[in-house]
């Protein structure tokens, strides 16, 4: 029987089921992926959003917890195999891809999850290559759906995915090109604490997530401010989402639609070209 309703301790191991099932094995490590976009119903976004922080602090906990039992576990049988072949090689370890687990919540935007359902899309890092943003060619997704006590699970390799929107900008390292490729993704500085899609190498007036840039299910964008020094579009400041109320700093979810082309700056440092691609 599916849930009516989605709770914390469901998208703690709906999280955990996607890092399990998304574990990518080498010879002397297993790597998990670092990032997982949790996508819910809005009504179960709207009731948990107070609980995201605690929420992330515990499924991080269970991770830790995971990647620690699966390396006191029993040696697999390939390095029982390499062993015999070189006593010298090390044993086999359970590690995050980035050191690290980065949880992020969003309310479904295609409209295909109903109340009770969670869905989990988990990501690999890549290494940009220089002077482009979009990284490597290829990119590993993993999705878990908890319906209820079931899960179902689907795994898929991409390798060129078709460009969204594409992002001229120019930090401390050059010019750079960056390739939408997702329907949503995160503009703010280099930082090591916080994920980030697009990194800029530049000055901590941009914060660390300073916005994020949206593709809506009808095919427009849209921009939200995340800062504290500011984001325009077009030179005209946008308003910003972020509000202290009661002493607690609160998302309101305000978004800025964005033109086909625009000029998008954060804190008045960084400049990016935006400009949608139109797909054949």
């Amino acid at each position: 029987m599916t849930n009516e309703r989605a709770t914390g301790r469901d998208i703690i191991l709906a999280i955990a089921d996607n890092m399990r099932e998304s574990l990518e094995p080498l010879v002397t490590e297993t790597i998990a992926p670092s990032l997982y976009q949790v996508y819910l119903h809005a009504d179960d976004f709207d009731h948990l959003r107070t609980l995201f922080g605690k929420i992330e602090t515990e499924a991080r906990k269970l991770l830790d917890g995971e990647l620690e039992r699966m390396n006191k576990g029993a040696v697999p049988a390939l390095q029982r195999l390499l062993r015999r072949k070189e006593p010298g090689v090390p044993a086999m370890r359970f590690l995050s891809a980035e050191g690290r687990w980065y949880i992020r919540f969003q309310e479904d935007p295609n409209g295909t999850l109903g109340p009770g359902d969670i869905e989990v899309v988990s990501e690999f890092a890549q290494v940009p290559a220089a002077g482009y943003g979009a990284g490597s060619k290829t990119r590993r997704i993993s999705t878990t759906r908890r319906l209820g006590q079931n899960t179902l699970s689907r795994r898929e390799l991409t390798d060129v995915q078709p460009a969204l929107a594409r992002l001229n900008y120019e930090d401390n390292r050059g010019a750079q090109t960056y390739l939408m490729t997702k329907d949503e993704i995160v503009l703010g500085r280099e930082a090591p604490d916080v994920w980030v899609d697009l990194r800029l190498d530049t000055l901590p007036d941009v914060s660390r997530e300073h916005a994020r840039v949206q593709r809506t299910p009808e095919g427009k964008f849209r921009i939200k401010d995340l800062s504290k020094l500011g984001t325009t579009v077009d030179g005209e400041a946008i308003p910003r989402s972020l509000e202290t109320i009661d002493g607690q700093v609160k998302d309101l979810d305000r978004w800025f639609d964005l033109p086909d082309k625009a000029r998008i700056g954060l804190a008045g440092v960084v400049h990016l070209q935006f400009e949608r691609v139109d797909r054949a």
